[in-house]
């Protein structure tokens, strides 16, 4: 293996990681402060000031991301008895590659070297110092105002850690709602949860242009001004194989696109180099690039299995959490399907009542003619974890009907799947 940064990528040092263990920090600071709402504690707590938490958080963080020290996972791969060379690996020609001066003859080449951070062409970006996710997870730095550029899941839960932890912070979105991707309804309730708690949204925005004085001030085409200390792009990442070399395979592509590939994980045009994770474009989350390892793996070995993703199920954790799986319903709509859509609202289940927590909703949507579900979407408490039931329904192709039967467990914020389950049953011819 070759790897010329940490072994195991990005998520465990800079992403996934210390991501969730920051949002962890910031969700216990949050609802201590709600006291009354969910603890009715006989006195006020006493917090400490907003940079002494966030210093604690941080300390938490690094030890999270194993102090960005990748050695015992290092070790821990080379038991498999595999061999690790550390340096930047280039494509020389089919066949063979190239790493600190030295080349290695292959019989089969696997691609897995994740993205780069898309950086927009915004008028005046190369006059600012800013941050992508990779600083704002390493710093200990907690600005007194932030502008997220980008309301997807990374600029999302930056947001509401920073906001949190009392950072005023404001986000900016080209598209019309944050969360462009999912389910339209999800994302605008989870839009106003974000703005109610006190985030700033500006979505269906351009920006004219960027100038950095005392602090970072964004100039809108709407003639609107945000001012910040800090400025953080979130806007995507994008493929760079130039990095590798990859025009020596002969391929007529685009390296800052996805790379093509067969159902097997077989780069496209080739006889013997295999992809798999972000690299594909094809929902690029860690538990797909683990699925792909899984898959690349079997067919060296001669098995021959083909790759399935009708059911892989995507997140986003703030507090509330965002998961789905399958497709939205403006989706159902393009696609001509003859469907159907229900929800539930979770402040309507006994969990969200004798919590106080019962913000958000399930939606689910049915394929009527096939009697499947085609999507599922989740907007509230633990959603990633509610999803997996919609996840397993998809993979093993439940039907509606028979999906409708199952039994919850009471008090449970999976009791939100009965009512719209039966909604749906009841449509099915």
């Amino acid at each position: 293996m070759i790897e010329n940064r940490m072994v195991g990528g990005e998520c465990p040092y800079f992403a996934c990681m210390p991501a969730k263990a920051m949002l962890h920090s910031a969700e216990i600071r949050h609802n201590a402060s709600k006291y009354q709402q969910f603890g009715h504690a006989s006195k006020e707590p006493i917090f400490d000031n907003a940079i002494e938490g966030y210093a604690a958080a941080v300390a938490i963080r690094h030890r999270v991301a194993e102090h960005l020290d990748d050695t015992e996972t290092a070790e821990r791969f080379l038991q498999s008895g595999a061999k690790l060379i550390r340096g930047k690996g280039l494509i020389q020609k089919d066949g063979i590659v190239e790493v600190n001066n030295e080349q290695f003859a292959y019989d089969d080449l696997v691609l897995a070297t994740g993205t780069e951070f898309n950086i927009p062409p915004i008028n005046g970006l190369d006059k600012i110092d800013f941050w992508t996710s990779d600083d704002f997870y390493t710093s200990q730095e907690l600005p007194k105002s932030l502008i997220v550029i980008g309301g997807g899941p990374v600029g999302l839960e930056i947001a509401q850690i920073a906001h949190r932890f009392g950072s005023q912070v404001y986000v900016l979105e080209v598209a019309a709602n944050i969360m462009p991707a999912e389910d339209h309804e999800i994302a605008l309730e989870l839009q106003d949860l974000l703005t109610a708690e006190g985030i700033k949204i500006h979505s269906n925005i351009r920006i004219a242009d960027l100038v950095q004085k005392d602090n970072v001030e964004v100039k809108l085409e709407s003639g609107v001004l945000i001012n910040a200390e800090k400025l953080l792009i979130a806007a995507g990442k994008q493929n760079n194989l130039n990095n590798i070399n990859i025009n020596n395979l002969d391929l007529s592509i685009d390296p800052y696109k996805p790379l093509p590939v067969d159902k097997y994980l077989k780069v496209k045009g080739t006889k013997n180099v295999w992809a798999g994770g972000d690299i594909t474009g094809i929902a690029p989350y860690t538990h797909t690039a683990n699925y792909h390892g899984r898959i690349i793996t079997s067919n060296l070995l001669g098995q021959k299995i083909a790759t399935d993703h009708s059911a892989v199920p995507r997140g986003l954790y703030t507090d509330p959490e965002v998961a789905s799986v399958g497709i939205s319903e403006a989706k159902a709509k393009d696609l001509g399907l003859n469907y159907a859509s229900a929800s539930h609202p979770f402040g309507d289940t006994a969990r969200g009542f004798a919590t106080r927590k019962g913000s958000g909703r399930l939606k689910l949507i049915a394929d009527l003619d096939n009697n499947k579900l085609v999507g599922a979407s989740v907007v509230g408490p633990n959603a990633g974890e509610i999803i997996g039931e919609a996840v397993l329904a998809m993979q093993a192709n439940i039907s509606i009907t028979e999906f409708a039967k199952a039994i919850h467990p009471f008090p449970t914020y999976t009791e939100a799947y009965e009512p719209p389950l039966r909604e749906l049953a009841s449509k099915i011819k």
